[in-house]
């Protein structure tokens, strides 16, 4: 499976450790500094570059070869184009981002509701926002198997679009097949084996598996 990570400019705080993740690298951004100052050179850089200062895109310009500037007046964010390249130019299987929450709130919904931006539906499946305490996958229309991340204590999933027929077995609370007429977050549900079904026949899904920060 190809995959292809993306780093936001969010908060370095909140981002794992990133020189164990596997697969090409993305910079969108700031994103692009903290990458080089973690000792990764992204194979691409994406975005306005309204946050860098004069000498960090001076640093940015003589170490990455494959840089994309975009209109900082313009209709899509920076991180909607780093997801762009990956899938369409990278032909990425999987894109993992990060360094999509924990900043300004504005940003972090934009990106959290970033996959219903995409210009094919089938695509929402292959994206992914992480932080340390969450990981985040996205679903349409069908019926699912998701498997229990053992450093993860929470299950959510949270509706990010209206939904129909949203069934939830074999976790702590389960669902009979509910209809949601507006964005609904169902949350501090939890694993009680290794996999949890469910199942939906309308709208998009982002399922979360979550812990507290002390964990």
């Amino acid at each position: 499976m190809k995959k292809v990570n993306l780093l936001l400019g969010g908060t370095p705080s909140n981002l794992p450790n990133l020189t164990t993740v596997t697969g090409d690298w993305i910079g969108v951004d700031h994103g692009t500094i903290e990458l080089l100052d973690q000792h990764i050179t992204p194979l691409i850089s994406v975005g306005d570059f309204d946050s860098l200062k004069t000498l960090e895109r001076q640093r940015m310009e003589r170490v990455v070869s494959d840089i994309r500037y975009s209109n900082p007046i313009k209709d899509y964010t920076d991180s909607q184009m780093g997801v762009q390249v990956a899938l369409e130019d990278l032909q990425a299987e999987q894109v993992d981002i990060y360094g999509a929450t924990g900043g300004r709130i504005d940003h972090e919904l934009v990106n959290i509701f970033l996959p219903l931006d995409l210009t094919l539906g089938g695509n929402i499946r292959k994206i992914r926002l992480i932080d340390r305490q969450n990981i985040i996958s996205y679903f349409t229309a069908g019926k699912y198997e998701i498997h229990h991340i053992t450093s993860m204590k929470y299950l959510g999933f949270f509706n990010l679009t209206p939904v129909k027929e949203l069934m939830i077995a074999d976790a702590k609370y389960r669902l009979p097949a509910t209809d949601f007429n507006r964005p609904v977050s169902l949350s501090s549900n939890e694993f009680v084996q290794p996999t949890v079904h469910f199942a939906f026949t309308e709208g998009v899904v982002a399922v979360i598996q979550s812990k507290d920060a002390s964990k």
